[in-house]
């Protein structure tokens, strides 16, 4: 099994009595991610159950302390001693909060992991009773990092890292150009076929698209007709499709009703149902003068873009496509919006039709993002007319222009390859 990123900082926190959360997509590598923990952590005695397994569903459906203690009679778990258990697809249990909380109350040795794939779902059946008792992680398809890993592209891999380090980015330019063909070969399949671990390790490009048509089919299947009771599968996959030729580009969610023929409310309520499912998430815009920005309308991206190609049953290579600025926009976001908590990620976009595709801030800092698939020197207007604008409100204003092969440092603007961001 190949490490993720997040395993040491789990690791690091597996002491705490709070209950750990995995929550993600199906096949985002959750399941796998908690064997890992338990096979790196200190515990001697680990157990795992599957909820998806109808006989263990209906072992811990209804509990109280005193089943709970004849439940890990019949498991054989010792409550003397430390022990981890694993909970599978904790969702599908009828009141898994209250299991929960029994078992963090009163059987102090016992560490609980629970993953879940519908964060609607544990919304719905987790009450407040675990507040204070549990931590929650996201858990996405690999990211770019990531999938080098799994390559076994290890030179690439130290690049990057030696790249994110302190110091003259543009003493590496050398070191980097000899790496870009390789580079920008693996940066396309990644844009192409996605991030899911299992597609990662497929070597055919029949055998990954066919997995990908399986864990969109699984989700279908078992989070949106059973989860949600979408009769209207259809029009739900008319809006999937319409959201996927349209990433990128700013969403007005009347236009798609009247585009895909669904009434408002049902347009709302699929949309949330794509975000709390993982599948999409949505970028808000920044403002500070409502009177002259556009506040209303954000952008949707897909968590990942080999599922959005999927819909749109496009899997050609980058030369041959018309969407490589809006892959890369979407790679872009996915990577921005997995930074640190303290960070928030907008676009902007002013009445006049200025706009930068995303800004990020962090405390007084803000860093400035304008994306282009290009090899691209041209230092945008944009950026520098938000710098003299909004000046007195950050102590910092970075800039950054993400393009295809080119590093370069010009009038204070920072140009960066999308292969190392």
């Amino acid at each position: 099994m190949i490490v993720r990123k997040i395993l040491s900082k789990i690791l690091r926190e597996l002491d705490s009595r709070e209950i750990v959360f995995l929550l993600g997509t199906r096949q985002a590598g959750k399941t796998t991610l908690s064997r890992l923990i338990a096979q790196e952590s200190h515990f001697e005695h680990v157990y795992f159950f599957d909820f998806e397994d109808k006989a263990y569903r209906e072992l811990f459906n209804t509990v109280s302390v005193q089943k709970l203690e004849q439940i890990f009679k019949l498991e054989a778990i010792d409550t003397t001693q430390k022990t981890l258990i694993v909970f599978d697809e904790i969702q599908l249990l009828d009141d898994p909060s209250n299991m929960l909380k029994l078992i963090h109350d009163h059987f102090e040795t016992l560490k609980i992991i629970a993953t879940g794939s519908s964060s609607l779902q544990i919304k719905a059946k987790f009450s407040d009773s675990l507040a204070g008792r549990k931590r929650v992680y996201r858990i996405e398809p690999l990211d770019f990092d990531e999938f080098l890993l799994f390559k076994k592209e290890e030179k690439l891999l130290r690049l990057r890292t030696m790249f994110r380090g302190e110091g003259d980015k543009r003493t590496l330019a050398s070191v980097i150009r000899s790496q870009t063909p390789r580079f920008l070969e693996l940066f396309e399949e990644y844009l192409i076929y996605g991030g899911y671990p299992e597609v990662v390790l497929i070597e055919s490009r029949e055998d990954k698209i066919a997995k990908l048509d399986s864990i969109a089919s699984s989700y279908i299947q078992k989070d949106i007709k059973d989860l949600a009771n979408i009769e209207n599968i259809d029009g739900y996959n008319k809006l999937i499709q319409y959201l996927s030729i349209n990433i990128g580009n700013m969403i007005n969610l009347s236009s798609i009703s009247t585009a895909i023929g669904l009434s408002l409310p049902t347009v709302k309520k699929y949309i949330h149902l794509l975000q709390e499912t993982f599948i999409i998430r949505e970028l808000k815009p920044f403002f500070r003068n409502k009177n002259k920005e556009i506040s209303k309308n954000g952008k949707i991206f897909f968590g990942d873009v080999g599922v959005r190609n999927l819909q749109i049953k496009n899997f050609n290579a980058l030369s041959f496509r018309t969407d490589v600025g809006e892959l890369y926009e979407n790679y872009v976001f996915n990577q921005l919006d997995s930074q640190d908590i303290l960070s928030s990620l907008y676009l902007y976009r002013t009445q006049s039709k200025t706009e930068i595709d995303f800004i990020s801030v962090k405390e007084s800092v803000a860093t400035l993002y304008e994306v282009k698939s290009g090899s691209s020197h041209k230092i945008p207007k944009a950026i520098m007319e938000f710098e003299k604008r909004y000046s007195n409100e950050f102590s910092a204003i970075d800039k950054c222009v993400i393009n295809r092969d080119i590093l370069d440092v010009k009038q204070g603007v920072l140009f960066v390859p999308a292969f190392l961001l």
